[in-house]
């Protein structure tokens, strides 16, 4: 599979900037197309449920109140997708050209932001992603990324590092989830300039080690490092000291090995990994 589109939402929040920069630069390094999608939020959905005792006039102010902050929204995210597009000196295409390299587009479309960016994402390679728990709205956007695009998303962290895909991590457990990330990266981990795969804990009976996928890996003409901790302990803990030992730039890791639930109310690698991680990160649910 090559990345040829990437989708990346705005909406107008602090983590546009990232989001943008960190999007741009993985078109530019795979030669994709980049669109930056924003979604109008309808008047209607905007506002608090509505009661019986309000009136007319004071749902008219409402719906004006929430067109307004949309026009704001649409604008700060137009800001930083034109930013970016003169930072990268990308093209705007509408359309596929016959060259072979980046080019970028904005979008706009009307309805809740979660479910465009589900439906649309699913029309594309791969989905870039900012994550801020203090925004309800963005949180739901994340969520309909990982959960229900069936795409890999990259999420931008709070301050991207210099370079982004050139030492590659990889959290290896032998799941499913991580065999689809693992799959769903090889773009990024062909061009990579060193790649490591790191297991911890006891490889569960019936799953690959990490030795053999990186024995695969050489059908593809990647060379893998492997480091195995057989100890367990705090794994998100483990895989970031291990990410700075060998210069990560960026790490590839399976989502919700356990089920998401069970995640959200006892904690887990994916949960742990996403509050504190301070990497890009590529995950696959």
């Amino acid at each position: 599979m090559a990345i040829r589109t990437i989708l990346a939402p705005v909406a107008g929040s602090e983590i546009d900037r990232r989001v943008m920069d960190m999007a741009f630069r993985t078109a530019k390094r795979f030669d994709a197309h980049l669109e930056a999608l924003f979604v109008a939020a309808e008047p209607q959905d905007a506002i608090p449920i509505v009661g019986e005792g309000m009136s007319g006039l004071i749902i008219e102010e409402m719906i004006r109140a929430a067109e307004t902050e949309t026009g704001k929204r649409e604008a700060n995210g137009k800001a930083a997708f034109e930013a970016a597009v003169t930072a990268a000196g990308i093209d705007i295409a509408e359309a596929p050209t016959t060259q072979s390299k980046a080019t970028c587009a904005w979008r706009k479309d009307n309805g809740r932001e979660d479910e465009t960016v589900a439906r649309r994402g699913r029309l594309f390679d791969l989905v870039v992603v900012g994550r801020d728990p203090k925004e309800a709205s963005a949180s739901l956007t994340f969520d309909a990324a990982l959960m229900e695009t069936g795409r890999p998303i990259f999420v931008a962290p709070l301050d991207p590092p210099a370079t982004i895909g050139e030492k590659v991590m990889i959290a290896w457990n032998g799941g499913v989830e991580a065999a689809r990330a693992v799959t769903s990266a090889m773009p990024l981990l062909r061009t990579a300039k060193t790649v490591t795969i790191v297991s911890v804990g006891d490889v569960p009976y019936g799953r690959a080690s990490a030795r053999e996928l990186a024995e695969q890996f050489r059908w593809h003409g990647v060379e893998a490092a492997v480091v195995e901790h057989t100890e367990g302990g705090n794994v998100a803990n483990t895989l970031m000291s291990e990410a700075e030992k060998c210069g990560a730039d960026s790490i590839v890791l399976g989502a919700y090995s356990h089920s998401r639930f069970k995640e959200m109310i006892l904690g887990g690698v994916t949960q742990d990994m996403l509050a504190k991680c301070t990497l890009p990160l590529w995950i696959m649910h």
